[in-house]
């Protein structure tokens, strides 16, 4: 079996780096007092997460908190990895999303509910990177706080509540980037979507979401800016009226 590797490493801005990983998506920030993330990947990525934070230019003992889009496996799941090394490291998260980010048990689909959709081969081919990144392993995240405003104080990020994917999902505004990170409340691409899809901006395959509706609804009260920073699939900024994969 091949290694794991990214599929790509974007530096989209002084001080924020993008990866998209074998599956799942992370950022790596400079912050004013050291280096966060945001987002950790799946529990086979941790080793990937913090090879990132050096590559992109930093001491992993700079490292200081990590930020949470949603409580998904795939965004947390390198979270027990990262603090077993670096147990001073803070997990920050919306309030509504807390009991999804410390687990075991968290508002997310099953193999049993993914039901006969497993007959479409994109979707049997997204689950099997799922199982090979240890997306069956339980992963629980206790330490992990609900933030407050007090937590942005004098940083460069604004956290942008976008309910609807789970209860408590998160878009981190990045203005002087003009980026947004948005987990999964928009997406730019997929593995259980056609591969022809251009990259873009929307919403990720609805069996992954517990609420459409509202996600929708959060979804189009997003202001983008030039560059959308996703959960799944490439970076993009935005050229006239089109969205352009950022190029690594």
């Amino acid at each position: 079996m091949a290694p794991r590797a990214p599929r790509s490493v974007v530096s989209v801005a002084p001080g924020v780096v993008f990866v998209e990983g074998p599956v799942s998506n992370w950022v790596v920030l400079a912050e004013e007092d050291g280096v966060a993330l945001i987002d950790a990947g799946y529990p086979a990525d941790t080793d990937l997460v913090l090879d990132s934070v050096l590559l992109a230019g930093h001491d992993l003992d700079e490292l200081r908190r990590v930020y949470v889009t949603h409580g998904h496996v795939d965004h947390v799941g390198g979270l027990p990895g990262i603090l077993e090394r670096f147990p001073h490291v803070e997990v920050l998260a919306h309030a509504d999303e807390l009991d999804n980010v410390r687990g075991p048990s968290r508002q997310q689909v099953t193999p049993a509910e993914i039901g006969g959709r497993l007959a479409a081969p994109r979707v049997l081919r997204w689950l099997g990177r799922a199982i090979a990144s240890d997306a069956l392993r339980p992963t629980t995240v206790p330490s992990a706080r609900a933030f407050t405003a007090r937590d942005f104080e004098g940083r460069a990020m604004t956290p942008l509540p976008v309910p609807g994917h789970t209860d408590g999902s998160t878009a981190y505004l990045l203005p002087a980037a003009d980026a947004i990170v948005t987990g999964d409340a928009v997406v730019t691409h997929h593995d259980t979507q056609p591969a022809a899809w251009a990259p873009r901006p929307r919403m990720i395959t609805p069996f992954f979401t517990a609420d459409q509706a509202l996600a929708v609804e959060s979804a189009r009260a997003l202001a983008y800016p030039a560059i959308v920073l996703p959960g799944h699939g490439p970076a993009v900024h935005r050229v006239g009226s089109e969205w352009v994969p950022i190029q690594a």
